[in-house]
């Protein structure tokens, strides 16, 4: 069967497409960077424990994140709700297709993602208490968001590959997997990599505040830190040409001087890459975290090229028809900027001390 007769009509958008790409795409840097550290973070806090680093309170990886993975975890959740609407709504037709092949999995991502979150907290209240429960906790929860990250890059997968929707016929229980897709496994190694990175990061940075209040040691567990995000983004940088590498050709060759945007970004994505790795060995924690946020922004524009080209032989978003709706799209935006703002103050307020927070 010809798979362009799957691809059902996609909807009329209420605003230009440019609209809703931007916005997906600053949604999405803002949710991979929480995500990343509540994953990332629950990896790095579970070898440090199972290494027994968790028998000094206060004073290792699992006490000095152990409040921030739920922060992190519950901002990651809500941010990331945003970026996945605007993928529906341009890309819906491919998208809600790919979620029914594989619908047992992908529903399995609400009720996991509930319990998830549960651990925890269970880890953040019982890391010196009950360090054993704690350790169990926080086990449970890095296999779900290990399994979560799972799904949506297997949703991607079936998403982007329209051929493969003929499985249906043979399997109609919600249970199509890709894989055997080349490019699904480094997509997902990447990603999770990138998590280790980005929280390492994290952690040098909560050591840098603690740091400046004269805390003993927080300058080498800075350093720590550091060293833990060059070493991921090294390991990263690796899978990142193995993901090249196992692109189909004529969407390989977009990136190798096929198309000129394409090439220039990925490129400046290596070269922003290759620049946090000699920063964070230098110990420069400032200029790093510069040149991460602008590395992530250039690897979500990468991850919306491969999209494009992907999708290349099927579907062209220049097509689809716009029916406006300003009234909507002034009170998206009010809403938007006044979540945002309490988000902005709740941050504030978590991050304030304890007696500036009694004073509220």
């Amino acid at each position: 069967m010809d798979p362009v007769k799957l691809i059902p009509t996609p909807e009329v958008i209420p605003a230009p497409w440019q609209v809703f790409e931007f916005l997906g795409i600053l949604t999405l840097i803002v949710h991979f960077l929480f995500i990343n550290v509540a994953l990332g973070g629950s990896l790095i806090a579970l070898f440090s424990r199972l290494k027994g680093a968790g028998r000094q309170p206060g004073e290792n990886v699992p006490g000095l994140l152990a409040g921030k993975i739920p922060t992190t975890f519950a901002l990651g959740i809500n941010f990331g709700v945003a970026p996945l609407l605007f993928v529906q709504v341009l890309y819906g037709h491919f998208f809600y297709t790919s979620s029914v092949l594989m619908a047992v999995f992908w529903i399995m991502v609400i009720p996991l993602l509930i319990i998830g979150y549960y651990g925890t907290y269970i880890h953040a209240r019982q890391h010196d208490t009950a360090p054993a429960l704690a350790t169990a906790a926080l086990a449970f929860t890095s296999v779900i968001l290990l399994y979560i990250v799972f799904a949506f890059q297997n949703n991607i997968s079936l998403m982007l590959s329209p051929g493969a929707w003929t499985a249906y016929f043979a399997n109609r229980s919600g249970t199509i997997l890709r894989l055997g897709d080349p490019v699904l496994w480094p997509r997902y190694f990447h990603f999770v990599t990138a998590s280790i990175a980005v929280a390492g990061l994290f952690i040098a940075v909560l050591w840098a505040f603690r740091q400046k209040k004269g805390a003993a040691g927080a300058g080498e567990k800075k350093r720590d830190g550091l060293r833990i995000f060059a070493i991921a983004t090294m390991i990263q940088v690796v899978i990142g040409f193995w993901l090249l590498l196992a692109l189909p050709k004529e969407v390989m060759l977009k990136f190798m001087g096929g198309n000129m945007l394409y090439t220039v970004t990925l490129f400046a994505g290596i070269v922003l890459a290759l620049a946090t790795i000699m920063t964070s060995l230098l110990g420069r924690l400032g200029s790093t975290v510069a040149v991460l946020l602008a590395t992530v922004a250039v690897m979500v524009l990468l991850r919306t090229f491969l999209r494009t080209a992907f999708l290349a032989p099927y579907f062209n978003i220049e097509i689809l028809s716009v029916h406006p709706q300003v009234s909507a799209g002034v009170l998206f935006l009010v809403i938007l900027v006044i979540g945002l703002v309490l988000v902005g103050y709740m941050i504030k307020w978590a991050a304030a001390p304890e007696s500036r927070k009694e004073a509220v």
